[in-house]
């Protein structure tokens, strides 16, 4: 990785960071994470796992579950991206990443919180499929003029 992949990795996790931060719906049972849109990016090029997971790391520090959030997220990232090197269709990965989200996240909810786990998993799992989907549409329209190959 070159010093211009760390710098764009670096910008794409500051970005995931403040949008999630700023978003007053973006933790909890019903949530919608407009930074989920941007976690599709590593399905259309790799080199931005790294940025990707540092800015789930980060920004969920700042939610209510603190070091759980930051482990679930960490870990449905690894796994999401992991997955995508065998899946090639950016939607298909979109779909898998917004279902370890509902199923992981709602374990988390359920287990930290008490909120109820289905309940949880279909409702974080619905918001981020969403969200990923709108990204997904987005960077297969626009993603090569905005992000360099």
């Amino acid at each position: 990785m070159n010093i211009r992949d760390m710098a764009i990795n670096g910008v794409l996790a500051a970005v995931y960071v403040a949008l999630t931060v700023i978003n007053p719906i973006g933790t909890g049972a019903i949530q919608f994470r407009i930074s989920e849109m941007l976690c599709v990016i590593p399905f259309f090029n790799r080199k931005y796992i790294a940025g990707m997971i540092l800015g789930v790391g980060i920004a969920n520090i700042f939610s209510s579950l603190g070091l759980i959030d930051v482990i679930v997220g960490v870990t449905i990232s690894v796994i999401a991206y992991s997955l995508s090197y065998f899946i090639k269709n950016v939607w298909v990965n979109a779909l898998q990443y917004s279902v370890l989200a509902g199923l992981f996240v709602g374990l988390a909810l359920y287990l930290v919180l008490g909120l109820p786990y289905w309940f949880s998993a279909a409702t974080v799992g619905l918001s981020t499929l969403i969200t990923t989907f709108i990204g997904t549409f987005i960077f297969k329209k626009i993603g090569h003029k905005i992000l360099p190959e």
